[in-house]
C-alpha cells in the first residue's frame, strides 16, 4: 500500500525490516526462521517488481505499465526476465526520470506506458523529443509516453524539466 500511495521511503524501510527478519525463528519456535515461509519471498518480489518497479502488465492486450518508485538515496534497480504471457521484459529505471524496457520476446510487441509521477516539460522516447502528454490516476498527476517496443528490441524514455 505504500509503493501503491507513492510513500517509497516507507515501503522501503519495511521491505528491510521483512528482509532482515527473515533468519529470526518464527513466532512458534517449532516451525523454523521466517525466511522459511513462502509468503515472505513472494511478498519481497511482488513489492520489487510491482511496488519498486510499478509494473502492471496487461498481456491479453499487449501492453505494460511502468513507473519509478525507488526510494531516496537508491540511484537506479533492474529487474530482468519478468514474465509477462508467454514471454518476458527487462525494466530499468534511473531514479524517477529515466525508464528503459527491454522485450525479450522473439515476436510481436507491447505498448508500454511509462509513468513518471509529477508534470514534467520535456519527455523523450530513444532521445527523441515526443509532445508532453499527462493524466492523472488515482489522484495522481503522471507525465507519460506510450511507446512500441517490438520483439527484441529496448527503449528508453526520460523526462525533464
Amino acid at each position: 500500500m505504500f509503493f501503491r500511495n507513492n510513500r517509497n521511503d516507507t515501503a522501503w524501510t519495511w521491505m528491510k525490516k521483512i528482509y532482515g527478519q527473515r533468519e529470526l525463528q518464527h513466532v512458534n519456535s517449532s516451525q523454523g526462521p521466517n525466511g522459511d515461509y513462502p509468503g515472505v519471498s513472494f511478498s519481497l518480489v511482488s513489492q520489487t517488481v510491482e511496488g519498486l518497479m510499478g509494473i502492471r502488465p496487461d498481456a491479453a492486450n499487449h501492453k505494460v505499465t511502468t513507473q519509478s518508485r525507488l526510494p531516496s538515496g537508491m540511484k537506479w534497480l533492474r529487474t530482468a526476465d519478468v514474465p509477462i504471457g508467454t514471454s518476458t521484459i527487462t525494466v530499468r529505471h534511473d531514479g524517477a526520470t529515466k525508464s528503459t524496457l527491454t522485450n525479450n520476446a522473439r515476436s510481436g510487441a507491447y505498448q508500454w506506458e511509462a509513468r513518471f509521477r509529477g508534470v514534467h516539460k520535456k519527455i523523450t522516447v530513444n532521445g527523441v523529443p515526443q509532445r508532453v502528454r499527462t493524466k492523472t490516476v488515482d489522484g495522481v498527476t503522471y507525465t507519460y509516453a506510450t511507446p512500441t517496443v517490438r520483439a527484441g528490441a529496448t527503449a528508453a524514455v526520460r523526462v525533464t524539466d
